[in-house]
């Protein structure tokens, strides 16, 4: 992945002039943004001159180069790169075509390169969730950055595979077991529920939804975005990510849900919420199969404070051969009827043999527990999914 990640910022350093254009100030420091990563940071100076910071396979790398912007062209040369050849029509940057073909060569369809390429960049005045390097310090010995969690870093990393994988498919699109991706898809949301709860580290919003893909290809969950803001319209909490999911791989008609939390912070009242799950139509994602849950409870047991729930699913391999890669959801709904949490089990790569049934069990977050107790409901009886991914072994 590190290599693939290189190759985009060679190909992407002009990049990061055309978003000053539109703002009218080309000077100051920029962060190239790779899926919210960051992955360079360059000064781009009064007098013409450049210098462009990242970390590559390890190293920490310095370049220094120059810049120009006449009219809606904009060139820049860093290190001993050529000159890259940029235009800007007013809202969006296009290579020119010469320059893309010297630097991608035979990689594949230059269109289709420069569309996925101008999808996964962002340039930004503020730096991305993560750098590139803590993400490397995590890959290796498991390291975390201030303020992440291991489940954070793993939705970042699934992040960037997915965009590696877009990217490869893009530049070998014969390449075996490889299909070029679509463009994004638009899932269908058919419930939906926002609500505020208190947790261990102060008070955090919860966006649940059940989504539908009506489209007529396959679709896979891959992102999601959460944000919510005061009665003034300010932004006091944003998380880019999908937490508790169920089946990422979507045939037409197909539903699953996804879940996503966001902390907000001490003293601030959310009046409103902006919320998106994101999918793409490609082939990267495991096909998986729906099976069928023959039972599921809520369970009630004694915690430290007072009764806390767990869920126990049961469900049967129906087949006449082992499964492997089953995974269970439970959605928790109040007395109202509004989904409050959802759980998430699996087996991973061990199997259920054919014709036997497991019982899965997994708790109910106590934040939906205390939140029900604060507001004078009950979680009710959980609706639940079960699926069998391919393994691919």
């Amino acid at each position: 992945m590190k290599k693939i990640l290189a190759m985009i910022l060679v190909m992407c350093m002009a990049a990061a002039a055309v978003p000053a254009l539109a703002e009218g100030g080309l000077t100051g420091t920029w962060y190239m943004l790779v899926m919210g990563l960051t992955t360079a940071t360059f000064e781009l100076n009064d007098d013409g001159s450049c210098t462009l910071e990242m970390e590559n396979e390890g190293e920490e790398m310095k370049a220094e180069g120059t810049w120009t912007a006449e009219g809606e062209a904009v060139t820049l040369k860093v290190g001993e790169q050529q000159e890259l050849l940029l235009v800007y029509d007013g809202e969006t940057l296009k290579m020119n075509p010469e320059s893309a073909g010297e630097i991608t060569g035979d990689m594949g369809n230059m269109a289709e390169m420069g569309e996925m390429i101008g999808a996964m960049i962002q340039i930004s005045r503020e730096p991305g969730k993560i750098s590139l390097k803590e993400l490397n310090a995590f890959q290796e010995d498991g390291t975390l950055p201030e303020g992440k969690t291991k489940a954070d870093m793993e939705a970042i990393q699934n992040e960037m595979m997915i965009a590696a994988l877009s990217l490869l498919a893009t530049v070998n699109p014969s390449g075996a077991g490889t299909q070029a991706t679509g463009d994004a898809a638009v899932l269908t949301v058919v419930e939906e529920n926002f609500y505020v709860r208190e947790s261990y580290f102060g008070k955090e919003g919860v966006y649940i939804a059940k989504v539908q893909n009506n489209t007529e290809s396959p679709l896979v969950l891959n992102g999601g975005l959460l944000v919510v803001k005061d009665a003034d319209g300010k932004e006091i909490g944003r998380k880019e990510y999908l937490g508790t999911c169920g089946s990422r791989y979507l045939e037409p008609g197909e539903i699953s849900y996804a879940s996503m939390m966001v902390d907000v912070g001490e003293g601030l009242t959310v009046d409103a919420y902006e919320a998106k799950i994101e999918a793409s139509a490609n082939g990267y994602a495991r096909k998986d199969t729906e099976l069928k849950v023959e039972s599921a409870e809520l369970r009630p047991k004694e915690g430290y404070s007072g009764t806390d729930y767990y869920t126990a699913v049961t469900v049967t391999n129906p087949g006449s051969e082992p499964l492997a890669g089953i995974g269970v959801i439970a959605i928790i709904r109040d007395s109202e009827g509004k989904m409050i949490d959802v759980s998430d089990s699996s087996i991973g790569i061990n199997e259920l043999g054919a014709g036997s049934s497991f019982i899965f069990v997994n708790n109910v977050d106590s934040a939906a527990v205390k939140y029900c107790d604060a507001n004078q409901l009950k979680p009710a009886e959980p609706e639940a999914y079960a699926w069998a991914e391919e393994m691919g072994f």
